[in-house]
């Protein structure tokens, strides 16, 4: 196990988790966020190669429409 921080709280992941399994177990749509890990963001294509590291920062960012 791991700890990390998801939106500044703290988390307990599996050792080589994945960020595409990540978004799975928190149950976010993954089409619907951007995600930042120590801030960088992570493209969308590289979300089910990044394994998460003890101590990462993760951010979800949801889209929102206004006008």
């Amino acid at each position: 196990m791991i700890t990390i921080h998801i939106n500044g709280e703290l988390q307990q992941l599996a050792d080589n988790q994945t960020l595409a399994e990540l978004l799975v177990c928190k149950q976010v749509a993954p089409q619907s966020v951007a995600v930042v890990v120590n801030q960088a963001i992570i493209p969308r294509s590289e979300w089910s190669q990044y394994q998460c590291q003890a101590d990462d920062q993760i951010e979800f960012f949801s889209a929102v429409a206004g006008g």
